[in-house]
């Protein structure tokens, strides 16, 4: 037990070095990571051995099953990582793996950011203890900034690690897992350093044509309308995020005294949510509702902007290069030999003949 111990202290301590290591981090933030990656790693248990297991509920069995099916499809069907994430389950005993700070000034969409080696530069800090995510939210509210602390419960270390299923994921509906699983294998296939808009935009964009593939071949065909339903009724959210997006980021830029902008402000904020209100009247089920109540503020809107702004370009593109999925993951990754502005113009423009 000694020596598989010193095993995953010493990944975790290779993790730290690799994905974490800034010069202006504190020795803390080094400690909960090392913390929060370890326990990940000592609590993985091979998939194959947990099914042996005759004591497990089986719901938790089924959803293991499909974890497989899906890792299957991934690999089969979309072109996807081969390697060994998602063939080991851990059971973290908490609802989140993470829990991520988005911080915006109080006049401003733009997200701070916080620099690593290797993924570079991300528009959002991320803790495995909660109460320390807590701790740094609060010091950062205090300094003026807008803040959002969202929980996550999937994340990727881009293959230099064999990520396991999480019991933060396995409760989900399978198409919800389906659309996981893929996003964060396609983190795995292409990641760009410093560019978060681009790597969540793409993993995002070959989620969703993923779980359309998946969904297609199902027998089920009711799956596939409520997915696409509930697309659509995203798609609905996105614009109306991206729309107030474009009056708040105007409202920053006007000369009026800061009194005044944050009247404006909050007064956009509302007309939001009172939109909201209105579109979602007719849907079934009101997905964002949870979003909504707990309040809106910038930090929250650049949550959204980071992930989703680009993901209509890329399924744009995607239908434009006839949906051919290995066309278009040669066009994404050809991407990152361009510059981040050039990039952001190519996918504003749908291009998908370009010279970087």
């Amino acid at each position: 037990m000694m020596t598989q111990n010193r095993h995953y202290y010493r990944h975790a301590i290779i993790l730290l070095i690799i994905f974490l290591l800034s010069g202006c981090a504190s020795i803390n933030y080094y400690a909960q990571s090392i913390h929060g990656q370890y326990e990940v790693l000592q609590k993985r248990q091979k998939i194959d051995d947990v099914l042996k297991d005759q004591n497990i509920s089986d719901a938790l069995r089924n959803n293991l099953n499909t974890v497989l099916a899906l890792r299957d499809f991934s690999i089969q069907q979309l072109g996807l990582p081969e390697n060994g994430s998602y063939l080991s389950y851990a059971d973290l005993e908490r609802d989140y793996i993470i829990w991520n700070i988005f911080a915006t000034e109080e006049f401003s969409l733009k997200p701070l950011t916080w620099c690593y080696l290797v993924v570079g530069c991300l528009s959002y800090r991320g803790y495995f203890s909660q109460t320390d995510a807590q701790q740094h939210a609060t010091e950062l509210k205090k300094q003026g900034y807008d803040i959002y602390l969202g929980g996550v419960s999937a994340y990727s270390t881009l293959g230099w690690f064999d990520d396991p299923v999480l019991n933060t994921m396995i409760r989900w509906s399978d198409i919800r897992l389906a659309t996981v699983i893929f996003h964060e294998l396609a983190h795995q296939q292409l990641y760009i350093k410093n560019d978060t808009e681009f790597n969540e935009a793409y993993a995002d964009a070959v989620a969703h044509i993923g779980v359309t593939k998946w969904l297609t071949q199902k027998p089920e065909k009711k799956l596939l309308t409520e997915y696409q339903q509930s697309q659509d009724q995203e798609k609905e959210f996105i614009d109306l995020v991206m729309r107030f997006k474009s009056i708040l980021n105007e409202l920053y830029q006007s000369t009026e005294k800061d009194e005044t902008i944050r009247q404006r402000k909050q007064q956009a904020l509302q007309q939001m949510s009172d939109e909201y209100s209105r579109i979602s009247q007719s849907w079934e089920k009101d997905s964002y509702k949870k979003w909504f109540s707990s309040g809106i503020n910038n930090a929250k809107l650049a949550a959204i902007v980071t992930y989703r702004k680009h993901v209509p370009a890329f399924i744009d593109i995607y239908e434009k290069l006839e949906k051919d999925l290995y066309r278009f993951y040669s066009f994404s990754k050809s991407l990152s030999n361009c510059g981040s502005i050039k990039r952001e113009k190519i996918l504003e423009k749908r291009q998908i003949e370009f010279e970087c």
